[in-house]
């Protein structure tokens, strides 16, 4: 009786599907994003990002990211080039998941410093004009709402949102951006 029971049991196991651990304390991922700036003119507006994150308790993770992004004004017929390089730090909160945690929401907010260039470091436009400053130091804070969704057991699917407030930048002091973006836990 024992040896049919432990059969029956041992079926079972193997025909059960095994789920990987997810956001576990301490694993480290890597990401990748993609971001575009909403309302972009013809040229496209982006925003590079890549980094790590570190899981907390309770699926919350803290986050690194570097940055590279570039938005055009334009100007009397021409475009001229804004190009910011930035280091992003923050917590991310787990605010809802589903029962096996494979689509989540989180909150995220977060630190940001770097340097923004104007014009490639060119002072004079074709008509003769001339900036006053062609790079600076910027700094702020920025709110992240993303969606993360499992694809495997290590890679992860993500759309966000984000709400910058930037000072110092020739850019915008308050901007949005919208992104996708994958990850990789290990």
């Amino acid at each position: 009786m024992h040896k049919i029971f432990l059969t029956v049991i041992f079926t079972m196991i193997m025909s059960s599907k095994i789920f990987a651990q997810q956001m576990i304390p301490k694993q480290i991922g890597i990401e990748f994003t993609y971001s575009v700036f909403p309302k972009s003119p013809a040229k496209q507006n982006y925003m590079l990002s890549t980094g790590f994150v570190s899981y907390s308790k309770n699926g919350n993770y803290f986050f690194g990211l570097a940055e590279y992004g570039r938005k055009y004004y334009k100007y009397t017929g021409c475009d001229i080039p804004i190009d910011s390089f930035l280091l992003s730090g923050g917590y991310s909160f787990y605010v809802w998941g589903d029962f096996m945690r494979n689509v989540n929401f989180n909150l995220g907010i977060g630190g940001l410093v770097g340097y923004e260039q104007i014009n490639r470091g060119n002072e004079l436009l074709y008509d003769g004009s001339k900036f006053d400053s062609t790079g600076n130091f910027i700094y702020g804070t920025n709110g992240k709402l993303s969606i993360e969704s499992y694809l495997t057991e290590h890679l992860v699917f993500l759309v966000n949102g984000q709400l910058r407030f930037l000072k110092n930048s020739q850019m915008a002091q308050l901007s949005s951006l919208l992104g996708v973006g994958i990850r990789y836990n290990f």
